[in-house]
Formats: C-alpha cells, sequence, structure tokens
C-alpha cells in the first residue's frame, strides 16, 4: 500500500503546484501530462499486477505462436484476438513490451478525456484513480480498450451525433461485448435530472435491484452461460464502494433543483449517466458481475465531481422554500466554503473508497511489483 500512497501524494503534489492558485489551460495541460506520465509508468512497467495479468501473458504467447491460422482465442471477441497477433507479429515484441503498448491505449485516451471535458482535471485524476480506472486498466484488459474508446465516444454523445458515437461502440464490441449497453444508453440520457425524473429514476432502481437476480439468469441463460449460477451472480461486493457515488449523484440533483448547476445538454447526459452508473453500482452489492458494467460510467462520475465543485465556486447555494423561507449562500464566502467543503469530502470519500477496496486487494493490484528495479519496493 505505501506505493500508492506516495502516488496519491505526488498527486496531490502536483495539483497544489499547478491547479489550486489560478489555474489556467497551461497549467491543466502540464499537470494532466506529469500526472499522467507518472500513472503511465505504474502501469506499464507492472508485472503480475491484476488478477488476469498472467492470463493475458500466456494469451499474448500462445496467439503470437499460432499467427493467423487461428482467429479465436477462449472466448475473447475478435478485434482483441487480431490486434493481439497483429502485435506478435513485431520480432522484439514480448509479452512485458505488449503490456507497453496497452497501458498507452490505457492512459492516453483518458488523459485526453479529462483534460478536454473536466472543469478541474486534478479532481478527475485523483478520481480515475480512486474509483479503480486505473486498476482496472490494469486487469480487465480487453474491457479496457472499450473503455478507452468510449472516452473518445463522449465527444460524439455531447454533440448528439449518434451515428458516429455507434461506430465507435460497435468497433469497441469488437474488444469487449458488455460495450453495447453504452448504444441504448444514448437514449436514456437525454432525460432532464430534475425531482419528478428523480422519482422516475427511484423506481427504475427499485424495480432493477428487486428484479436483477432473475434478469441476470435470463441472461446468462443464453450469453456467457459460464456465469450461470456462478459466485460473480449470486454474491455481491460491498456496498461501501456505492457510497460515493450516491454522494456525487445526490449533489449534483439537489444543485440541479436549486439552479447552481446549469442545465446544457452535456451536463443533463453526464449527470444521467452519473445516476446509471450509481445504480450498477449499488446493485452491484447483490450480483458482483455487475462491476463490469459500471465501470462505463465512472468516467461520467469523474466529471460530474468537478462540475459541482466549479458551480459552487461561481453561483454558491441559493434556493427559496415553498414557505418563502430563502436559503442565500452566495456571497464569495460561502461560495469559497461551500465548494471546499464539497470538495474535502469528495477527496475524503474518495480516499475512503480506494483504501477499503485496496484492503480488499481490489483488481489483484495491492502490492506493487515492477519489472524494472526502481520501481519495485512494497
Amino acid at each position: 500500500m505505501l506505493f500508492y500512497t506516495i502516488n496519491n501524494l505526488v498527486l496531490l503534489v502536483w495539483a497544489a503546484l499547478f491547479c489550486f492558485r489560478k489555474p489556467s489551460k497551461i497549467k491543466n495541460l502540464v499537470f494532466v501530462m506529469i500526472a499522467f506520465t507518472q500513472l503511465f509508468i505504474i502501469m506499464a512497467f507492472r508485472k503480475q499486477i491484476g488478477y488476469d495479468y498472467n492470463m493475458y501473458a500466456m494469451g499474448f504467447r500462445n496467439m503470437a505462436r499460432d499467427g493467423f491460422e487461428v482467429l479465436s482465442y477462449k472466448d475473447w471477441e475478435s478485434g482483441f484476438v487480431v490486434f493481439t497477433k497483429l502485435l506478435g507479429m513485431i520480432n522484439i515484441m514480448d509479452y512485458q513490451w505488449y503490456m507497453v503498448i496497452l497501458s498507452i491505449i490505457a492512459i492516453v485516451p483518458a488523459a485526453l478525456f479529462i483534460y478536454k471535458n473536466s472543469e478541474a482535471p486534478w479532481i478527475s485524476t485523483i478520481l480515475y484513480v480512486n474509483m479503480f480506472l486505473f486498476f482496472m486498466s490494469m486487469n480487465f484488459l480487453r474491457q479496457m480498450i472499450a473503455l478507452s474508446l468510449l472516452m473518445l465516444a463522449w465527444h460524439f454523445m455531447k454533440r448528439n451525433k449518434f451515428i458516429l458515437y455507434a461506430v465507435i461502440i460497435i468497433i469497441a464490441s469488437f474488444f469487449h461485448q458488455t460495450v453495447l449497453i453504452m448504444l441504448p444508453v444514448y437514449f436514456l440520457v437525454k432525460m432532464k435530472p430534475g425531482l419528478k425524473e428523480l422519482l422516475v429514476y427511484g423506481f427504475i432502481l427499485l424495480w432493477f435491484y428487486t428484479a436483477s437476480t432473475n434478469l441476470i439468469d435470463l441472461i446468462t441463460s443464453f450469453y456467457h452461460e459460464e456465469y450461470s449460477n456462478s459466485i460473480f451472480v449470486r454474491q455481491g461486493v460491498a456496498v461501501a464502494y456505492s457510497i460515493l457515488p450516491v454522494f456525487i449523484t445526490a449533489v449534483a440533483f439537489i444543485l440541479v433543483k436549486t439552479g447552481t448547476i446549469n442545465i446544457t445538454n452535456e451536463n443533463k447526459y453526464l449527470i444521467n449517466l452519473a445516476f446509471i452508473g450509481t445504480i450498477m453500482m449499488i446493485t452491484m452489492s447483490k450480483h458482483s458481475i455487475i462491476e463490469r458494467l459500471s465501470y462505463y460510467f465512472i468516467p461520467a462520475m469523474i466529471l460530474v465531481a468537478p462540475m459541482i465543485f466549479k458551480s459552487l465556486q461561481a453561483k454558491g447555494l441559493k434556493y427559496t422554500f415553498a414557505s418563502e423561507r430563502t436559503i442565500d449562500l452566495t456571497s464569495k464566502k460561502s461560495r469559497i466554503i461551500l465548494s471546499t467543503v464539497f470538495v474535502i469530502v469528495l477527496l475524503g470519500l474518495s480516499y475512503f473508497h480506494f483504501y477499503y477496496g485496496l484492503n480488499e486487494n481490489a483488481h489483484g493490484a495491492k502490492e506493487y511489483i515492477s519489472w524494472v528495479s526502481f520501481l519495485t519496493f512494497r
């Protein structure tokens, strides 16, 4: 754990140096470049980090050996198999450099996604680590590529360009089929996140949570039958993992109601994506397999949190109740206090999320090992 604690502290140092006072696009760019270079080094030069690391290392060797005479491997998607075989044709490529290439595919889209879309890249970067997108990218390698493509597809979702969005999602499905869930999600996020809509969402959550067992049983009866009645369906993960998503989403809905957050299409889509992700992360307390789906919605959460922070900084909070009593926290001092309290609670919950999961050895990343000597310590 010491290794990751040092990593977290260094990220905070970079944030303090470049982002806390008088933030600018240039400072944000410098922060993102330094922070994600740091994360890239950790990811690229790891050794046996991730429960699936050895499986993918062996898969690379086997697929490289078989060449294009065999165009399938296990139940892995064809796009990933062909991609791996193409890399296997490079003479100097071994499984460790294979992991370096996959790390580039994970880190570069995430860095671009955060730099181009986040109102506070330092918050998004910390959440990228603490909400386990970073660890997931070292474990679920096929899904990592699909998620990286999804981050690129966000550009077209927020501009309502469904055809281009759908093309990227379909391409991503050749690396992990679960990403196809994001096609119907494109239409679900159109709803305005207000109080009435929250009640509708709440009903959907209740239905999904109560019906999830039968629904998953139905799906696994014809798709990935190996998961039917497995531990991944019958057991869940700790409900603690839903605390941070619930906090982010609940605060976002409250600030929409008070008018603190402007409802642009982009903000509406992000808040709705965060809410769907929260549903997933609550439901995975019953079925751990739902964790796989939740990762497609965490990128929205890491953008919603900075949106809340910046909205509180700019507007504060003002709301008039039906009794005509008004809460007015729009002064400069109030705005500073509100935004500061929010970010302190947010970071506190995110580090709880991170260390709770790390203690459970989330994604098999608890003890860091590298194949380069200067990074290897525990």
